[in-house]
Order: C-alpha cells, then sequence, then structure tokens
C-alpha cells in the first residue's frame, strides 16, 4: 500500500470512527436532555467539583463538599478522577454542562471504537472480518447500559480501555516490545478511572498467563515484558492508587454497601426480547444480535474440532454462565468476592471474548460474504441503538406525565428532575445523597437483621448499611 493510499485509509477509518461514535451518543441527548439516574447524579457532583476547582485555578479536593448534601465525603479520593477531564474539559471550553456532558461521552466512544479497532486490525486483515467485530463490541447492549441507564461511567471507561489492554497483551505474546507500552497505557488508564475493572482485568490476565503456563508457552522474555509494563502502568496510575490506599488504610470509612446479587437469566431474557436496557441489577444483556452470535459461535465449537477461537468462545459462554443466578452468589456476600456486587459486571469481559472468538472463527472459516456482513453490522448497530432510544422515549413520556400533575409526589418530582438539561443541571448535582465513603463513627452499631448472605434486595441492603 503507498503511502498516498494509507493516509486515504487512515482518513476513512477515522471518519467512520467519528460517524459510529457520533451515532452511539446522539440518541441519549436527542430532544435536548439526558435521562440522568442515581449513580449519574453521583458523577455530576463529581465532575461540578472538578470543575469548579480547575475554573479557580485549584487542584480538584478529595473531599466531595459539591454535592452529597454537602457533607464531605471521600469520593475523588476513592473513585479515580483524572479521565474524567475529557467530560469537564469541553465544559470549560464550551461553559454548558449539558455540551461537555455531550462531548465527553461522544469522546468516550471514540476511544472504545479505536481500541477496538486497533485489537481487530491486530486478529485480522479482513476488513469485513474486524469491523463487525468492532460494531459487536461498541453496540453491544450492555455497552449502552452502562453509559446511559446506568451512567456508571467509571465501568464505561473500563470498557473503553479493555481492548487496548488485550492489543498489549497479544503483542507481548508476539514478542513485540511496543507490547509493554499498549499494555502499562491500558492498564494505567483503567487504574485512573475505576479500580474495580482495574482488579476485574489484573485478574483477567493473570488466568490467561496461567493458561500459558499450563500450554507451555510462558517464556521468561514475556515475564519480565508483563513486569515492566506493570510497573509503567502502577506508575501511570500512582496519584489514584495513592489515594485509594492511604484514604482506604488512614480513615474510618463506610464502605459500598456488601452485596452480591448474580443475573436472573429469566428477567434477562424477558430485557433482551424487548430490546430493554433498562438499569437492572439483575436483568442486564448484551443484545439478541450479540447474543445470538455467542450462540452461534457456541454451535461451531462441534463442527470445527480445532481453532484458537474455541478456547475464546469456551471463555465467553463459561462467565456468562458463572453470572447467572444459578450460583448461589449472596452466600459469597460476606468475602471479598462482594467488591463485584453485580455479576453483571462480568459481561464486559464476556464481550470482550465474544468480539476475539468472532473475528478468529471468521479468519479461520475464510469468510468473504459482504451482504451478510454488511446486514449482520446494520442489526448489530439497529438494535443497540434502538435499545438507547427506547429508554429516552420512555423518559420523555415520564417527564410530560409528571409536568401534568401538579401534586408533588415522590415520583412526580423524581421523573421531573431526572430528566436532565441545563436549567435543572445543578439541582441534579445537589440531589443525591449516599452513605458511601461518609466517616464512620468511633462507634458504630451493627444492625442484626443485616445478613449480606442472604439479602437480595438492593435497596433495602443500602438501607441497612
Amino acid at each position: 500500500m503507498t503511502l498516498s493510499r494509507k493516509k486515504t485509509h487512515m482518513a476513512l477509518v477515522t471518519i467512520t470512527i467519528i460517524i459510529l461514535a457520533l451515532l452511539s451518543t446522539y440518541p441519549a441527548f436527542s430532544g435536548h436532555f439526558f435521562a440522568i439516574n442515581s449513580d449519574g447524579q453521583v458523577h455530576l457532583a463529581r465532575l461540578e467539583s472538578l470543575y469548579q476547582a480547575l475554573r479557580s485555578g485549584r487542584f480538584p479536593s478529595l473531599i466531595n463538599f459539591i454535592g452529597f448534601d454537602n457533607h464531605g465525603i471521600a469520593v475523588n479520593a476513592m473513585y479515580p478522577w483524572p479521565t474524567l477531564l475529557i467530560f469537564v474539559i469541553p465544559r470549560l471550553l464550551f461553559q454548558s454542562p449539558m455540551l461537555g456532558l455531550a462531548v465527553g461521552f461522544l469522546l468516550m466512544n471514540i476511544f472504545t471504537l479505536t481500541n477496538a479497532y486497533w485489537l481487530a486490525k491486530s486478529l485480522s486483515k479482513n476488513r469485513l472480518v474486524l469491523w463487525l467485530g468492532v460494531l459487536a463490541y461498541q453496540f453491544n447492549s450492555y455497552h449502552f447500559e452502562l453509559m446511559f441507564t446506568r451512567v456508571a461511567i467509571g465501568e464505561a471507561f473500563g470498557y473503553a480501555f479493555l481492548p487496548l489492554v488485550i492489543f498489549g497483551l497479544f503483542k507481548i505474546w508476539k514478542n513485540d516490545q511496543l507490547g509493554i507500552v499498549w499494555l502499562a497505557i491500558g492498564m494505567g488508564l483503567v487504574g485512573n478511572s475505576h479500580i474495580l475493572s482495574l482488579l476485574l482485568f489484573t485478574i483477567l490476565i493473570a488466568v490467561l498467563e496461567l493458561i500459558r503456563i499450563i500450554r507451555r508457552k510462558f517464556t521468561r522474555r514475556e515475564f519480565k515484558q508483563l513486569l515492566l509494563s506493570a510497573v509503567i502502568s502502577i506508575l501511570m496510575a500512582s496519584y489514584s492508587l495513592y489515594n485509594v490506599i492511604t484514604w482506604g488504610l488512614n480513615n474510618k470509612l463506610v464502605t459500598p454497601t456488601p452485596i452480591l446479587l448474580g443475573m436472573n437469566p429469566s428477567y434477562g431474557l424477558t430485557n433482551l426480547l424487548n430490546n430493554d436496557i433498562t438499569e437492572s441489577s439483575t436483568g442486564a444483556h448484551m443484545g439478541l444480535a450479540v447474543t445470538l452470535l455467542l450462540i452461534y459461535l457456541v454451535a461451531q465449537l462441534f463442527s470445527h474440532p480445532t481453532g484458537q477461537w474455541r478456547y475464546w468462545t469456551i471463555g465467553a459462554l463459561s462467565l456468562w454462565i458463572l453470572a447467572q443466578n444459578w450460583i448461589n452468589w449472596p452466600h459469597f456476600a460476606t468475602t471479598p468476592v462482594s467488591l463485584l456486587q453485580f455479576t453483571m459486571r462480568i459481561l464486559t469481559i464476556v464481550s470482550l471474548l465474544i468480539m476475539i472468538g468472532l473475528i478468529l472463527f471468521l479468519n479461520q472459516v475464510n469468510w468473504n460474504s459482504t451482504a451478510t456482513t454488511i446486514f449482520a453490522g446494520l442489526v448489530i448497530i439497529f438494535i443497540g441503538v434502538s435499545g438507547v432510544t427506547q429508554i429516552h422515549e420512555r423518559a420523555a413520556q415520564d417527564f410530560h406525565w409528571a409536568q401534568h400533575h401538579t401534586q408533588p409526589t415522590t415520583l412526580v418530582k423524581r421523573r421531573l428532575i431526572r430528566h436532565l438539561t441545563g436549567r435543572n443541571y445543578l439541582a441534579n448535582v445537589n440531589h443525591m445523597t449516599m452513605p458511601d465513603y461518609h466517616i464512620q463513627k468511633d462507634t458504630v452499631r451493627t444492625n442484626p437483621s443485616f445478613h449480606p448472605q442472604t439479602n437480595q434486595n438492593f435497596q433495602l441492603a443500602l438501607q441497612q448499611n
């Protein structure tokens, strides 16, 4: 490929990524509002604290006095904030909180697509195959649930950077020195975004390397490269990690609610068939198209006895089964596993494994059906985008319903304030309270009725905590 053709190709890839990112972001902001939730209000308070500090020329405080009833809780200390700057800097530039929020999500989607593209390109030279893999990862319904119904921004950052992590890991496996850098950057960015995702991805890498040890593919050089990458990533995330460790060790903080809920397959199936991505701790799903891709890959296991794609497909299926409530997950709520809180968080890894398995399988069968690929890609996009549109339209209907009810009931107030616009932005910033990361009193009374190993109601557990 000549230099001019390379430039043209890269320009087309860049334009495609931007268009797909816009397609992923716009539906959540159509009608000039955003459907916010409780977790989203937490992040709005965090963003406001960062914005006010930077606007005043000060370094952000680790104690949040903005929002949370101005109690002063250690949210910025325990939840890394550096990557949130992609939301804050646009607001500083445009002086619009809503525009800053929209641009931030747009940039997040560009990161996700770019990282997925790099990983896919390292796995396949077939453009049809690699783009189908990228679409399956980007327009996964769970991805949109993370961003736009749960508004779990930290986890969404983890979803965005996981392909970069695996991209670097694959390069290390191929003895490419650049793998050290990419793996370090990926894990460093995760460490500056979401500590739980950092722990999950570290475990994932450990499991993958253990498999390589068992298969006798692990080398001393690989160990040195992984160690060097780990050191670099720790240095990159040192500020965030230092805050979490020192504040956690030197203060008695109220911990997140100790509960562990598995996914409910019947509830998840209902949401899947209805293309409903309503915020749910037990009913999350990946969308009908991506789920069918997983089923298709599992079916191919019986007719294709060889291929690296088999291991990734088996891994995806195994983790999906593990996340269901067929296991008595609440029994482990008194163990460190309770940090997970919701097993649906495993779906981030499942989504990536499906992408890898799909690309490797299509490579093996020399896939070249343009029409089928385009059709499958459009279906994946349609299901992902329509899920967001459906939730957004429902939020608009709830808002209009609340406007016609003069009696200020709790439901009316909630539906009004969660219709986030520039007018009620600050009201949302100051609306949310939570127990997490308050300072505990010297004497804390225990609640004898709180049994986390059997408690399967998150709201009840939250109140008891």
